[in-house]
């Protein structure tokens, strides 16, 4: 119990720490369903700019290319291990995070969801890699720097 509200106070503080306000969620259509997966409720919102790409900082595509690394060396052993280093590469965004709009709204939707995945490594909850890939690749599929 204790551990949730960690969380979730910790989530908030997150979300709320990047500069910008918080828009109003989109509506629109053009949701994505990266193929392969079943749809993800923590991806809930995510949707495209008119259909085009969101922009994002430089400092977040460089966090999001480490993390690619850090999945592509991944020899299955520690998940835990993984788990540590992936967030550790989320704060590092988060630190460095200058975006604001909604263009910031819409990155944190995927960047929840990857702290939550993170979070499920780092505990062992989670011995697959194939949910932080999908978020990679739902990443590069709406956003661009």
């Amino acid at each position: 119990m204790k551990t949730n509200f960690l969380f979730a106070l910790l989530s908030a503080m997150i979300l709320m720490s990047c500069a910008g306000e918080v828009e109003e969620e989109s509506t629109a259509s053009d949701e994505i369903e990266t193929p392969g997966f079943e749809k993800d409720k923590d991806l809930e919102g995510l949707d495209l700019n008119n259909g085009s790409k969101w922009k994002v900082n430089h400092e977040t595509e460089v966090g999001i290319e480490k993390i690619e690394k850090l999945l592509a060396d991944f020899d299955g052993n520690d998940f835990e291990e993984l788990g540590k280093k992936i967030k550790k590469e989320l704060g590092q965004i988060i630190d460095l995070c200058t975006m604001k709009g909604k263009d910031h709204d819409q990155f944190h939707i995927v960047l929840h969801a990857m702290m939550k995945e993170s979070k499920k490594l780092k505990k062992g909850k989670s011995t697959s890699t194939d949910k932080m890939s999908r978020y990679i690749e739902v990443y590069h599929v709406h956003f661009e720097e």
